[in-house]
């Protein structure tokens, strides 16, 4: 462990772009002899810098794909928001996890592929998906490698490779919660064996990305051909096997890395095999095949997965019918089951509309309950993922949209501020200690391997990973032009699929303010590949390039300058605005989304919500948390005028520096409800209070606590 702690603690500058890595122009399409070099050649240091990555998902050779992934390499925050969850997740979060999974006490994961590998005696322990969280670490390390280069944490990936490779099974096959148990393979879909499967092939294609080495991804393809074999043919004994379907985005990237074909073959399989035979149900959405279905029905994470996968299959098949479904279910989510924070589930236990059985799961529509909400901060992960791939697709800004909304609210709400507690389940109303606990409730964010908690490492795990990889998703490229989808101060310094070479540099404070600069450093440079009809790549055509930036729907009158001078792009919420220019080195572009706090109400068939408000300032949703109200205020008596004034202000001495919203508000207080359910409508006691709100994601960082989102009409 010291080893890996001296590695992750060297300096941050580096970590946060005082040495970004610089690839060189490359073909989009590389042949059969390109691949097989880079997978059995190991990557030194000084090919790093010369070759592409492809991307948080490797879309470049996609054909149905309109925006391709920039590579990783690409991206680097600087300062401000972002760049300080990165710093938490790579000082604090990452070491922490290991310390954890490596513990025999309280995470045993690394003890059971000891066990499986025959490197110890012992007995399994933990849950059916324990091997995840080695995965999911690994794939979170290369994520961090690829933008320090810490040798150490290389190193420390391969020994842990090396281990994996001595558990797996001579056919391919490995799951630990099964062979350390001597127990025979495939008889219930509850032991997870693909959904571990599937993480560890997903984590292997990041790792070979990133380092181009092939021990991992050995490892992976051994697993793709087993799972290939088994699955090829759809045994109807097999069907209702990939009840969690991460194996699907995971089979689709290893034929995204390898070019072999058979990996896309098994997961279509997989999605054809759901609900094509009896025995299926809508927790995992397998009553009715995929391309049927009309609901969001099921857990939040398997449905999340199970979409993200079929959006990944169509970008490479064009089967339209896998489109049209993934669209129409992103819809029924988006319109009548969504939480404001993004949050994807209400339902902790519950039966669905055709009566089956559910937990994690969606509701009916409309069905929104506050103190209840379920909301597994891995849900909105898997959400975050398939609305990445939707915007690969269709270059569809609501897609970015709904991705923002949910990484600022109901992801990070699911990671302390301390970077090594968490939160599974993230209500938008809670009473405190009063709160009767549901299901993986708790007062207090929970440390993962710690009784009771020892189940919940599956959304520490995937946070880790999904902070650790979030500059992939800041931009995308299409034939002329580079999408800026998120805001956060960052350098891009890459190459673009047509070859096209450029830097720029953002620089921002969002999402506490909404002035986003970007300076043209380097500007394009002209394709390495000239575009058909165009012979000389440095003529004035080439040195064109279209920035997209996207206007959130929450924003009104957003304002776009180039040099300063405005713009007129018809610049409308909930799109891409197009900025064409002749760019030269030191061009300004400055995006200006006015950010006025704003009360957000629900619609009418949301019973819970009626007569209540919420509030939005920028993407942030802000809440109400006791420690923040006048001694003897509770939180439930707070009620807003409908012409409240909220006055910004940022605190960076609060909550790791947030931008708080301060107003007036009337507080009716609770003094006569002793002994009753229901009494007469009080008129009187109005008292004039003034309050403090905090983005959501923060709350709970101050011991227990009452916090509310939706708040009462005065």
């Amino acid at each position: 462990m010291q080893a890996l702690q001296s590695g992750i603690q060297v300096t941050i500058a580096l970590a946060l772009g005082a040495a970004v890595l610089v690839p060189a122009a490359a073909a989009r399409h590389r042949n059969a002899e390109e691949v097989t070099q880079q997978m059995t050649d190991p990557m030194s240091t000084a090919t790093r810098s010369t070759r592409r990555d492809f991307g948080i998902t490797k879309t470049n050779a996609s054909p149905y794909c309109g925006l391709r992934s920039v590579d990783l390499s690409s991206v680097r925050w600087t300062h401000g928001f972002w760049a300080q969850q990165f710093k938490r997740c790579r000082e604090i979060t990452l070491p922490h996890l290991w310390d954890r999974l490596s513990d025999p006490e309280t995470g045993h994961a690394l003890t059971n592929l000891r066990i499986a590998a025959g490197l110890e005696q012992g007995e399994f322990a933990g849950t059916n998906w324990q091997d995840e969280w080695v995965y999911k670490w690994l794939e979170a390390a290369a994520h961090i490698y690829g933008v320090t280069g810490d040798e150490a944490l290389d190193r420390h990936m391969d020994e842990t490779i090396d281990l994996i490779a001595r558990a797996q099974q001579p056919d391919g096959y490995i799951a630990t919660q099964i062979t350390v148990r001597d127990w025979e393979r495939f008889q219930d879909p509850r032991r997870h064996e693909l959904y571990v499967m599937g993480h560890l092939i997903a984590a292997a294609c990041i790792h070979h990305r990133i380092t181009g080495k092939a021990n991992f991804l050995d490892i992976a393809r051994k697993a793709g051909d087993y799972l290939y074999d088994l699955l090829k043919d759809r045994p109807p004994a097999l069907a209702h096997f990939p009840i969690n379907p991460s194996i699907i985005m995971a089979a689709v990237e290893l034929y995204r890395t390898t070019g072999q074909r058979n990996y896309l073959e098994l997961a279509n399989a997989v999605i054809d095999m759901r609900g094509a035979f009896p025995g299926g149900g809508d927790l995992n959405q397998d009553h009715v095949p995929l391309r049927e279905e009309q609901h969001v029905v099921g857990h939040a994470v398997f449905y999340t997965y199970l979409y993200a996968g079929a959006a990944d299959a169509y970008m490479e098949t064009g089967d339209e019918s896998l489109l049209a479904a993934v669209e129409r279910l992103w819809t029924d989510l988006a319109e009548k089951k969504l939480y404001l924070t993004g949050g994807t589930c209400a339902i902790h236990q519950g039966l669905s509309i055709r009566r089956d059985p559910v937990h994690e799961a969606a509701g009916a529509e409309y069905f929104l309950p506050s103190s209840t909400a379920y909301n597994e901060t891995c849900g909105q992960i898997g959400s975050v993922m398939w609305n990445w791939r939707m915007l690969g697709i269709t270059g569809d800004a609501k897609y970015a949209d709904l991705m923002e909304q949910q990484l600022y609210n109901s992801v990070l709400s699911g990671i302390g501020l301390d970077g090594a507690s968490w939160f599974y389940t993230n209500p938008l109303r809670w009473h405190g200690a009063d709160t009767p606990l549901l299901s993986n409730d708790a007062y207090e964010r929970f440390q993962p391997g710690e009784p009771p908690r020892r189940a919940h490492i599956c959304c520490p795990s995937n946070l880790v990973r999904t902070i650790a990889g979030l500059h992939g998703c800041a931009y995308s490229a299409s034939e002329g032009a580079l999408w800026v989808n998120h805001y956060g101060a960052n350098v891009f310094d890459g190459t673009l699929p047509d070859g096209t070479r450029l830097k720029l540099t953002q620089e921002t404070d969002y999402p506490w303010d909404g002035e986003i600069t970007i300076t043209m450093d380097e500007p394009p440079a002209g394709s390495a590949r000239p575009l058909p009809g165009l012979a000389d790549p440095d003529s004035e055509r080439s040195r064109r390039l279209d920035l997209m930036l996207r206007i959130p729907a929450w924003t009104q009158q957003a304002r776009v300058r180039v040099n300063g001078k405005t713009l007129r792009l018809g610049a409308r919420p909930g799109t891409y605005a197009r900025v064409r220019h002749k760019w030269a080195a030191g061009d300004q572009i400055t995006l200006t989304l006015p950010m006025k706090p704003r009360l957000i109400e629900a619609h009418p068939q949301v019973e819970h919500l009626r007569n209540q408000v919420a509030i939005m300032r920028g993407p942030i949703v802000y809440c109400l948390e006791s420690p923040d109200l006048p001694e003897g205020v509770r939180v439930s008596e707070i009620r807003l005028p409908r012409g409240v004034k909220l006055t910004p202000r940022h605190d960076p001495n609060l909550l790791g520096g947030v931008t708080v919203l301060t107003g007036d508000v009337r507080r009716v207080p609770e003094d006569d409800w002793a002994g009753r359910l229901y009494r007469p409508l009080a008129r009187f006691g109005a008292q004039k209070v003034n309050i403090t709100l905090i983005p959501y994601y923060a709350w709970a960082n101050r011991g227990i606590s009452h916090m509310t989102v939706w708040m009462p009409l005065y």
